[in-house]
């Protein structure tokens, strides 16, 4: 996919930012003044290009475009922290090629939770982001019918869409399951998925970022199309290869014998206009990127810190085996049953706090002047996002940012009253990978919940390791993005029966 949300940040080359971030500066006095130059230096840049807030995004005037981009492109993180401890509880921005993003603090996280739709758009900036015209995202412009779905429907059905999810993740470990550069049955890892002898003494290279990416799409696929479209191969591919194939999803919408699915739950609650089949296949597609996708580098992400952080795994697995003991085999567990694994919750949550998907999250774009409560005026046409990552490992918000703890979010749940906080697809005002609020995601819980199934299938299942004794595969960046590497490899083997999951 083409990922347009490109920002173009203020330059480092001055010197004084690379001696901010050294390791070597630890007076807090010297911190505090070195901020304190970036803020007024950024402040006098912005007052010399008209810009109204302190500009991370240029380091002259006459700097071209092409170079800022390329800069935010390398050095996208540490651009944006550095806005975020310059202008700590104030507006920045940042030149995009598109716009002039404006970066808010999280102190007006309530104020842009609070603003309806028809004053603040998320979904006008989504599309704008991703490059809607060429993306064919444009279709989420004209109803909300997707949104009304995973929250109406998709959601509060959770608990009786979890064995299908676990039967179609089943099918797809035992009998389809796609393995490296997207190749179909791969003799190599069928013979170690069905074969216990061979299993046990040999361990066989996987690229876990394809793997997993059909795990996922089958299991999506189970709950957005039912069965048997779900295992048709050619809309496996539409749902994996969006730009290319939005078209082709329309030769999908066809009646169904399962209808405890998304299509189908999609045509019941349909206007005339929204239940088009055109309509119908583009949503379908639409929803299928925003799920496949994020669900996938969630889990592989997680497979890496595993990997690297090992000494999480077995808790992991005891608390697995504490609830075969209670509810029996994996096939007859519900959601609550899954709900109840916190240290593989608490584990994904930190992974992901350690990968974002995104370091900017809560885009909006204002269809009309706005007052923010302090009385800050924001104009019409202004395209505004909070910096989700720097916001959440701030050591005010998270003690020891730089520490990975895979199990720091479910110590703290063992407080009074915080055994349904801190979970992974809870938000909060200072944590905003999903957004927060009445536009926050709608189908975390459904990623939640997969990524939950796929994990404790695999974990158990199988034994993974890095190979050649070669460190956690290295994230790709490209902008504001963050991707597990796609051609990274680890070897599996599988594990002795006694040690597996039972299934039924």
């Amino acid at each position: 996919m083409n990922m347009a949300n490109m920002t173009f940040p203020f330059g480092t080359t001055n010197g004084v930012f690379p001696l901010f971030f050294s390791e070597e500066v630890t007076s807090p006095w010297v911190l505090a003044t070195l901020v304190g130059g970036a803020y007024l230096l950024s402040s006098t840049l912005s007052q010399m290009l008209s810009y109204k807030y302190p500009v991370f995004g240029v380091s002259s005037q006459l700097e071209p475009i092409v170079v800022s981009n390329f800069r935010f492109f390398r050095r996208a993180e540490d651009i944006l922290n550095e806005g975020y401890q310059a202008c700590k509880d104030k507006i920045f921005q940042f030149r995009r090629v598109d716009t002039d993003m404006l970066v808010l603090p999280y102190k007006y996280v309530e104020d842009i939770r609070r603003l309806p739709n028809s004053v603040a758009s998320p979904t006008i900036a989504h599309v704008h982001n991703l490059m809607g015209s060429s993306t064919n995202m444009h279709i989420t412009l004209r109803n909300n019918l997707h949104f009304r779905t995973l929250q109406l429907k998709l959601t509060p059905n959770l608990n009786s869409l979890t064995r299908p999810m676990q039967e179609e993740v089943t099918f797809a470990v035992e009998k389809e399951l796609v393995v490296s550069e997207g190749i179909w049955n791969q003799d190599a890892l069928l013979t170690v998925l069905k074969s216990d002898a061979y299993a046990l003494d040999e361990w066989v290279t996987i690229k876990p970022y394809h793997t997993i990416l059909d795990l996922v799409a089958r299991g999506s696929a189970r709950i957005f199309l039912g069965k048997p479209l779900c295992r048709d191969l050619e809309w496996l591919e539409v749902s994996t290869q969006f730009t290319e194939n939005v078209a082709e999803a329309q030769g999908y919408i066809v009646p169904d014998e399962d209808k405890h699915n998304i299509l189908s739950w999609m045509m019941e609650i349909a206007t005339h206009k929204e239940g088009e089949a055109s309509a119908l296949a583009h949503l379908e597609v639409v929803m299928s990127l925003a799920s496949i996708h994020t669900s996938q580098m969630n889990a592989v992400h997680c497979l890496y810190d595993l990997l690297a952080y090992p000494e999480f795994l077995e808790p992991i697995r005891e608390e697995i085996r504490a609830v075969v003991a209670e509810a029996g085999p994996w096939m007859n567990w519900t959601k609550s049953q899954f709900s109840k694994l916190r240290r593989l919750d608490s584990f994904m949550r930190e992974s992901q706090r350690f990968n974002p998907p995104t370091l900017l999250s809560m885009h909006r774009v204002l269809l009309q002047d706005t007052t923010l409560s302090d009385g800050t005026v924001l104009r019409k046409g202004a395209h505004i996002s909070m910096p989700v990552n720097s916001i959440q490992n701030d050591p005010e918000v998270t003690p020891e940012p730089e520490k990975f703890d895979g199990f720091r979010y479910y110590n703290l749940r063992q407080g009074d009253g915080q055994g349904h906080l801190h979970q992974f697809s809870t938000t909060q005002d200072r944590i905003l990978n999903f957004g927060h609020g009445p536009n926050a995601c709608p189908g975390r819980f459904f990623a939640s919940l997969e990524i939950k199934i796929i994990l404790v299938r695999l974990l158990m299942d199988f034994e993974f390791k890095l190979k050649h004794g070669n460190g956690r595969p290295a994230n790709l960046r490209a902008h504001e993005f963050i991707f597990p590497n796609p051609d990274a490899e680890i070897l599996m083997r599988r594990r002795p029966s006694s040690e597996r999951l039972l299934l039924y």
